[in-house]
């Protein structure tokens, strides 16, 4: 998906009059697609499920009980950063997404690891099951592809007040359905799929001021501004910053169903992804 494809949906779902509202909102994504099943044979390609490729050093990722997290997703920054058009990303390097137990649905135990040096990566196997596959199947390992895609808000992000009636809202959530056609299975950046527009105050919340979100908009957001010494545009920035790092979707390809067919989705404050800290991110899954 590019602008000028974008350009002619808008003309071909009938949207011109709410055109400058969609083309102010859109956002750069990186969408991620299955390709072929795992073989293993090439060292530190993209990849969901299965095994990671890391350096000998960098340990399996550990829950606070002691099991091994589920090795999620491995992206080889060196593609993903000719596909970001933000520059946000590293451009060079490994970046690897593990998880704990999906119970609860929010703030789930996790680990981000980015390397820099690639050059002594290897295939990391392990006879000892992970935890989420203790309660699913194991999970198939594929090579993934990374491409540019642009996103609009969805359902949940969407100001309702720009239709004037329901047939323009109904091409509308058509036109987003198109776009998320050839998003596949994931998304770095973009709208987070939800019921509500509230995924960057809870992991605001969280990262700065460790505070569990209990899913009300204006007593979240009052929280954080009092940890913010009661700075209410610096809460707003705060929010607005946020970046989702992450979004993968259920697929049975993979193995991956979060509760009923949900999404997983990893956070990170824009500061933080610019200096490297994966080590402060909050995970979140949802599902209707």
């Amino acid at each position: 998906m590019d602008r000028e494809k974008l350009n002619k949906l808008i003309k071909e779902y009938g949207l011109e009059e709410i055109n400058d509202y969609i083309k102010e909102n859109t956002r750069n994504t990186m969408g991620i697609s299955i390709n072929e099943k795992e073989d293993y044979k090439k060292i530190g390609n993209c990849r969901i499920a299965g095994f990671p490729d890391s350096p000998q050093e960098i340990e399996w990722p550990r829950t606070e009980e002691g099991n091994l997290m589920t090795f999620i997703l491995q992206l080889n920054m060196s593609e993903v950063g000719l596909m970001d058009k933000t520059n946000l990303m590293p451009k060079t390097g490994m970046l690897y997404f593990f998880m704990g137990i999906d119970e609860p649905a929010y703030n789930i135990e996790h680990k981000v690891i980015y390397v820099d040096d690639t050059s002594n990566l290897k295939l990391v196997n392990t006879d000892e099951t992970t935890v989420l596959e203790e309660t699913y199947d194991t999970f198939i390992g594929h090579k993934v592809d990374i491409f540019t895609s642009l996103d609009i808000p969805n359902y949940a992000y969407v100001d309702y007040e720009i239709f004037k009636d329901e047939k323009l809202a109904d091409a509308y959530y058509e036109f987003c359905d198109d776009l998320k056609m050839e998003i596949d299975i994931g998304q770095i950046y973009g709208y987070p799929q939800g019921q509500h527009a509230d995924c960057e105050i809870e992991s605001a919340l969280k990262i700065i001021a460790n505070k569990e979100y209990d899913f009300y908009h204006t007593k979240g957001m009052q929280i954080l501004t009092k940890y913010l010494n009661n700075n209410e545009e610096k809460a707003k920035e705060e929010v607005n910053d946020i970046v989702m790092l992450l979004e993968i979707d259920s697929s049975d390809e993979v193995g991956f169903c979060w509760w009923d067919c949900g999404v997983i989705h990893f956070f990170i404050r824009k500061e933080d992804l610019i200096n490297r800290r994966f080590d402060k991110t909050y995970l979140s899954l949802y599902s209707s």
